[in-house]
């Protein structure tokens, strides 16, 4: 061995007692470990029965149709109850199944409130059925019955479908296609129809006073409202009597009199 060298040690450097440090670094991180999770656990009974978090309040937002001790009542939540025990999930389940609910959302609004802000479907036409009518919504889902007087909305006709249950959606193409107008023309002018006529892709309204307003394909329908709206209201001031109106070309609409 050369003069002045180290003696090899068989192996890599080893420092004594580095194994026990390591072991009692690895028994301090589990007792460390079970310390958090017993506090959790405290924590979390403690909360679990604390009157502080005990329902007081179930705050309602978005509802018209719907009362807000009907939703209350079929979301299950009960005041006293723990905030943390309830499940939010399925009380908006069992929203979601009212025919008139298109979506749901819900809160823990701490430390004793729950938020449930729900957003309604909207009818927007009325559907002859055995028996009267039913009310669809924008997307042709069968809400409730209808009343035709009461309801003042505009009467689907032509179109083909077999019975709907409420909260399933009406199959069929023509009824969209009446929707389709239904959802294009302007807020004021519905309340003068009383009927929306489909017959293959061709669109009819009439009006309360039975003029017949051709409306051509479900293209449009904004721009052709328009022009309606204001055609009606310009032959209204002259007092003339209408036989139709059509405007399935919105630059050259025709209008027919009575003779």
């Amino acid at each position: 061995m050369p003069v002045g060298a180290a003696p090899e040690r068989n192996g890599c450097n080893h420092r004594p007692g580095s194994g026990v440090l390591a072991r009692k670094r690895s028994g301090y991180n589990l007792v460390q470990s079970i310390f958090f999770v017993l506090v959790f656990l405290t924590a979390a009974y403690v909360l679990a029965r604390s009157s502080v978090f005990e329902v007081r309040e179930v705050r309602v937002l978005g509802n018209s149709s719907l009362t807000r001790e009907k939703i209350v009542s079929v979301a299950g939540i009960n005041p006293g109850e723990n905030i943390f025990k309830l499940d939010l999930k399925s009380s908006a389940e069992r929203l979601k199944a009212i025919p008139l609910v298109k979506s749901v959302d819900m809160a823990r609004k701490l430390p004793s409130a729950v938020e449930i802000r729900v957003e309604e479907r909207k009818p927007r036409a009325l559907l002859p059925v055995a028996g009267g009518f039913i009310q669809v919504d924008d997307e042709g889902v069968c809400l409730q019955k209808g009343d035709i007087a009461a309801d003042q909305l505009p009467v689907v006709t032509g179109a083909k479908f077999s019975p709907p249950a409420p909260g399933s959606r009406v199959e069929s193409e023509a009824l969209m296609n009446a929707l389709a107008v239904v959802r294009g023309l302007p807020g004021g002018l519905l309340p003068m129809l009383s009927e929306v006529n489909v017959e293959g892709d061709q669109v009819v309204a009439y009006t309360l006073d039975g003029i017949q307003c051709r409306l051509g394909t479900a293209v449009d329908v904004q721009k052709k409202g328009e022009v309606l709206a204001k055609v009606l209201s310009e032959l209204k001031v002259k007092g003339r009597r209408i036989e139709y109106i059509d405007l399935s070309y919105t630059a050259s609409p025709v209008v027919k009199y009575v003779e």
